[in-house]
Parts: structure tokens; sequence; C-alpha cells
């Protein structure tokens, strides 16, 4: 392992393992997980490719994963517990703040680590942590889903809420977003009985 990613390892451990333990997760590697009912709580610590021994980047992904919609939307079956990427929605902790810039703390040889790691846990304490408490209700997830040209997925939380009359327009909607997936989604629209020959 190379400093810099030790380094990392050590900004981690600092403030930011010891917050999110208090407020449910576990640590596996860089990955958190807070278990719910019907959903699994994702926070990933993800270092640039191009880090080498002196300098380094990092930021933070976060994403809530539901077992069902991933069920009823058709998804890949994930093997053992949830990546960021495997989950339901998903973000960067840079669209999540104010300016909705990419983030990157840089570590350098003359970086303060203490400040970094101080920042880091404020940060995800701002910004992951309430917007993890918003994504725990499926129809914001929905509206966030339909609001970023992901449709299809929020047709499959439709449906699994049992309004088909909506995942019937979402699925439309998800047509005209996607077209070079049209026979995948029109399979999927088939499968659960919606109208296709209308879309």
């Amino acid at each position: 392992m190379s400093e810099s990613a030790k380094r990392i390892d050590a900004i981690i451990r600092e403030e930011l393992a010891p917050l999110l333990k208090e407020v449910g997760f576990k640590k596996q590697a860089r990955n958190f997980r807070r278990e719910h009912s019907d959903r699994t709580d994702v926070i990933n610590v993800q270092a640039s490719r191009y880090n080498d021994e002196s300098s380094a980047k990092f930021t933070v992904n976060v994403g809530v994963y539901y077992p069902t919609i991933a069920d009823v939307s058709d998804a890949l079956p994930v093997t053992g517990a949830p990546k960021e990427y495997d989950c339901t929605i998903h973000a960067r902790i840079g669209a999540l703040q104010e300016d909705r810039r990419d983030f990157w703390w840089t570590i350098e040889p003359s970086s303060d680590d203490a400040a970094i790691a101080k920042d880091l846990a404020q940060d995800v304490r701002d910004y992951c942590l309430p917007w993890l408490a918003r994504m725990g209700d499926l129809d914001a997830v929905k509206d966030a889903m339909a609001s970023k040209n992901r449709s299809s997925i929020a047709a499959a939380i439709a449906l699994h809420q049992g309004n088909r009359t909506e995942a019937q327009g979402l699925f439309d909607r998800a047509l005209s977003e996607q077209p070079l997936a049209r026979s995948r989604l029109v399979l999927w629209a088939r499968k659960h009985e919606l109208d296709v020959e209308t879309s």
C-alpha cells in the first residue's frame, strides 16, 4: 500500500468512521453500510486512480439500495453487500453541495491531515446524512429519478407502490428518454403488463 493510501485510510479512521459508527453504519474497507428493514444506506470513499506515492485525491459516493426496487426493475442480482454503484439511487458528494461541482479532497506532502479528516466528517454530516434521510422515502427517490431522466426506475417504484397509472406514464417517458434501450424497456413493460402499443 502506498504512503498516500495509508494517509487516506488514517483520515477516514480519524473522524469519519467514528461519526458513521455512531449513527449505525458498519465499516468494510472504505465502504460503510447501514441496514434498514427495506433498504441499505451506503457511503463509499473513492480514491482517484491517478494517485501516486506522494499525492492523492479522494471523494465520497453515497447511495441507497432498495432490494424490492432492484427486483421489480430487473436489475442484475447483487452478490454480497451492495456497493454504491448497485444502489437504486446514488450521488457523489459534490452534487449534494451548494455549487453542485465534482469535489475531491487533495492530500499533498504538506497537507494537514487532521484538518482534512475534520472537513471530511463535517461534509458527510452536512450533505450525505441528510440526503440519505430524504432518500429513505421512496416517493423522494421516485421524484429524483424522474428529474434525472431515469424514469424507468421511477416507473418501477410506482409499480411497486401499486400505482399502475403513474407507472404507465413514467414508462412512456422512459421510452423517449432512452430510445436505445427501447427493446429492453418494452420487454420489462410487457412482463409487468403495462401498455406498450400506445407508447
